[in-house]
Formats: C-alpha cells, sequence, structure tokens
C-alpha cells in the first residue's frame, strides 16, 4: 500500500507539467498568429528556435542531474529547484499581450527561458520513475496513472486555457489570459512541490540505485535505443497534430469555434476511459502489445472523425475514440522506456538512466516543436491569413495536417512495435540475472564493466554466476539477439 501511494504521489507530477507543457502545445500557435500577430512563417521559425533550445536543455539538464545527484541532491531536489522559475516564466508568455511585449526577441527570450526551466522539472521527474518500482507491471500501472493525473489537466486546459485563448484572439481581452497564465504556473510550482514532498522515499534509498554508471552518452548503435528514438519522434511528431490543429478545424473547417471545447472534452472524456481501461489489461499484457492497439483504435477515430465533418454527434464520438487511443499512445512508452533502462544495463554493463530517459525526451520534445513548425509553415504556404474565410485549398491543407499526420505516424508505429517482443515474464526473469550478477561480480571499470559472455553451454554473466536454462534461452531470444528492436 506504501508503494502504491507513492506511485501516485510521483505520478500527480503529471498534472503540473501537463498544465503548463501541453497547455502551451495546444495553444501557443494560435496565440503568436491570431492574437500577437505573427505570420504563420514567423511563428513558425520561434518554434524552430524552440526546437534547438530543447535540443540544448535537455541534455544540459541531464549533465547538471549527474552533478548534482553526485554531489547528493537527487532527482526530488532538482525539480523543486526548478518549479518556480519554470512556472513564472510560463505566466509571463501568456501575460506578454496584455504587456504590450510583442517583439520578436521577448517571445524568443520567453520561450527559451520556460522551455529550459521546464527542461530540469522534466528530465528528473521522468527518470524517477525507473526508481519508483522495477516490477514491469507496476510500471504499466504508474504509467497509467501519469496519465489519468495528465487527463485530469487536459480537462482543465479544454474548459478553460483553450477558451479563453480563443476568446483573447477574437475579442482583444488580454487581461483574463494574462491571469489565467499566472494561474496556471502557480498551480503548476504547488504540483510540483507537493509531488516530491509526497513521493520521497521512505527508506533513505530511493535514489541510490542506479547512480553508479549513469551517463547521457547512451550506446546509440542499441537495437533497443535506436527503436525508442524511432518511437519518440512518431509520438512527438504525428501523433499530438489533431490536438494541435484542434483550433484551426474548428474555427475555419468546420465553421463552428464553440464547438473547440466540445471536442476536447470528448476527446479527454475519451483519454480518461482509455487510462482506466489500458491500466488495467497492463497486469495481464505487454505495454509493446497494448501500445499497437492504442495506436489502432486512434487511427479508427482519425478516420471516423474525417468521415463525420457534416455531424456534429459522431464528430464527438470519434475525438472520444481518439482520445482512448491517445490514452495507450502517450501512456505507455514511459513504461517501456522503464524497462529499457534494465534492459540496455544488461547489454552493456551500465546503466544510462538519466541518460536514456533525456534522450527519450530530447527527440520526443523536438519533434513535436518541429511538428508545430512545420504546421505553420505549412499553413502558410497554403495562404492561410488569420481570422478571414479559408479557401479551399487551406481546408483540405489542415485536414491533412490534423487527420492525416497522425493517421500516418499511427500506421509507422504499428509497424515498429512488431519488433518489440519483451512480455512481463521475460522482464522478470531480466531483473532477476541482473541481481545476480550484482551479487556475484564487483563492479569493474572501462569497457569490460558488465559484459556478457559467450560460452559453449549459453549466456553466463560476467563474474561468473551463469543463468538457468530456462533464462539462457529466454534472454537469447529476448536481450541478445543484435538485429531486431526488442523491448
Amino acid at each position: 500500500m506504501a508503494v502504491e501511494s507513492r506511485m501516485l504521489a510521483y505520478a500527480s507530477g503529471n498534472f503540473g507539467k501537463a498544465l503548463v507543457f501541453s497547455g502551451a502545445d495546444l495553444t501557443i500557435l494560435f496565440l503568436l498568429t491570431d492574437i500577437l500577430g505573427l505570420s504563420g512563417a514567423q511563428a513558425a521559425g520561434l518554434m524552430l528556435f524552440a526546437i534547438l533550445g530543447d535540443l540544448v536543455f535537455d541534455l544540459l539538464a541531464a549533465r547538471l542531474v549527474l552533478h548534482w545527484r553526485a554531489a547528493g541532491r537527487g532527482y526530488r531536489w532538482t525539480v523543486a529547484f526548478a518549479a518556480l522559475p519554470c512556472g513564472a516564466a510560463f505566466a509571463l508568455i501568456y501575460a506578454m499581450p496584455a504587456l504590450g511585449l510583442h517583439r520578436g526577441w521577448m517571445l524568443a527570450a520567453a520561450t527559451l527561458v520556460f522551455r529550459g526551466a521546464y527542461a530540469l522539472v522534466d528530465v528528473p521527474h521522468n527518470a524517477l520513475m525507473a526508481q519508483v518500482t522495477s516490477d514491469s507491471r507496476a510500471r504499466g500501472r504508474v504509467s497509467g496513472y501519469r496519465l489519468l493525473f495528465s487527463t485530469a489537466s487536459a480537462l482543465a486546459i479544454a474548459a478553460i486555457l483553450t477558451p479563453l485563448v480563443q476568446q483573447a484572439g477574437h475579442a482583444r481581452h488580454f487581461g483574463a489570459l494574462a491571469l489565467t497564465g499566472i494561474g496556471a504556473g502557480c498551480a503548476f510550482a504547488a504540483t510540483m512541490l507537493l509531488c516530491v514532498w509526497a513521493s520521497g522515499a521512505r527508506d533513505g534509498h530511493g535514489e541510490d540505485r542506479g547512480l553508479h554508471g549513469d551517463g547521457i552518452a547512451v550506446p546509440l548503435r542499441d537495437p533497443m535505443v535506436l527503436g525508442l528514438g524511432a518511437l519518440a519522434l512518431i509520438t512527438g511528431f504525428a501523433m499530438p497534430a489533431f490536438g494541435r490543429m484542434l483550433i484551426y478545424l474548428g474555427s475555419y473547417v468546420l465553421d463552428r469555434p464553440g464547438a473547440v471545447t466540445l471536442l476536447l472534452t470528448a476527446m479527454t472524456a475519451g483519454q480518461l476511459a482509455g487510462v482506466l481501461t489500458w491500466t488495467a489489461l497492463t497486469h495481464r499484457f505487454s505495454k509493446s502489445r497494448l501500445l499497437a492497439a492504442g495506436h489502432a483504435v486512434s487511427a479508427a477515430g482519425l478516420v471516423l472523425f474525417g468521415l463525420c465533418l457534416a455531424w456534429p454527434v459522431w464528430q464527438l464520438a470519434g475525438a472520444a475514440l481518439i482520445g482512448f487511443g491517445f490514452a495507450s499512445v502517450f501512456m505507455l512508452p514511459w513504461g517501456l522506456l522503464a524497462d529499457a533502462v534494465d534492459v540496455v544495463e544488461w547489454r552493456h554493463g551500465r546503466r544510462f538512466e538519466t541518460g536514456l530517459f533525456a534522450y527519450y525526451l530530447v527527440l520526443v520534445k523536438a519533434s513535436g516543436a518541429a511538428s508545430t513548425a512545420t504546421i505553420g509553415w505549412t499553413l502558410n504556404a497554403l495562404g492561410y491569413v488569420p481570422g478571414a474565410a479559408q479557401p479551399t485549398g487551406v481546408r483540405l491543407g489542415m485536414l491533412g495536417l490534423g487527420l492525416g499526420l497522425p493517421m500516418v505516424g499511427a500506421l509507422l508505429a504499428m509497424l515498429l512495435l512488431r519488433r518489440f517482443t519483451l512480455d512481463h515474464g521475460r522482464h522478470a526473469r531480466l531483473l532477476r540475472a541482473l541481481r545476480r550478477r550484482q551479487a556475484g561480480a564487483e563492479p569493474v571499470s572501462g569497457s569490460k564493466r558488465g559484459l556478457v559472455k559467450s560460452s559453449g553451454e549459453g549466456v553466463t554473466l560476467a563474474g561468473g554466476s551463469a543463468l538457468s536454462a530456462q533464462a539462457r534461452h529466454s534472454m537469447s531470444r529476448s536481450i541478445a539477439a543484435p538485429a531486431a528492436v526488442r523491448s
């Protein structure tokens, strides 16, 4: 019960993180074009600038985390340290229209401060997941708890932030927008501080595991690392395009701006149902199989939405189905990533805990910013004019970006996930093998640390402790094979 409470406390941090990052992700392009008056190309250029910032900030955050952990300051300390400046930077972005700060360099500076401070929160909070629990099934539940809190945050975004951004764009009411940004920034900071306090280790050893040998120079040629990188690119670039385009679809394609809030609410309700369903299924099925199923459900919802543009009720049903699938799409990669830390430790003798989470975050956030920039450039190339009636070509382009792009991403993800085969049983055997290695061998330095040795009788752990025949068979199938991506 205490472990479950700690997992819930840890996952509560996703409420605050989703409030600011997902809120900005869904509304920032509309804010830049329809409120601050930037062209699509200018807004896309600013988002490209944010991409470059993410590439630097997440890696820099990982290095700082490792340095501070070596000095005795763990993941929770770093999250608490960065929470206040991150919340303040978010509030500033949404207060800029009221303050009359419209210049490009001001927007760029505020964006960089926000994303840099967010990286110092996001990297250690995500890396902490690998230490909250080591059990594969429990990691599935933690992934569900995280998305449950993110979904609660999405309700606040759909009910408060998105309508205010739309109203500010049409009526130029910037004061309410600024107050909303300040309130969201304060809620974020308070949530993260409560998260790190409530999820603290009770035995005093919660953040010691994995420090030895941790680093950011992850083995990029490892098939597991390559597979997770491809999954991160799909998850960041393609799948959120529906949500990013929803304001445009509602305002210009459906010609019903008020429907945006209803569609976001339906998608969030579907996501909530999905969280409960997928989390319950993680006890029985592997995370990779459920993730592939989530992409399939999302694709079905996108098809339904596209076929029902003239029927509002069925649009809501399509949005709910998309949200149900997205619950798996955005929740389960984190459980896979935590398991990947163990697989890579087995293969390379180093844990790479902070580095692997930073690697995934760099790719998923940078690809997300690249997606937003691509949307801005595409709209500008098509001739999009904010606030005006859009020609047919622009409306078709909006449909392609909002529905076609995530559809292609879902199909690619399903193909990729056929190569991820590590289930709960194999992961449990892997953990036992790692414990035997740690118990049977002293750490060694250099390239020989923890290497897997091959003998005529099968795979033997470094240090001489041999696996059972059953474990050797499992490892040879799910871990040792270098030619396939395994998870």
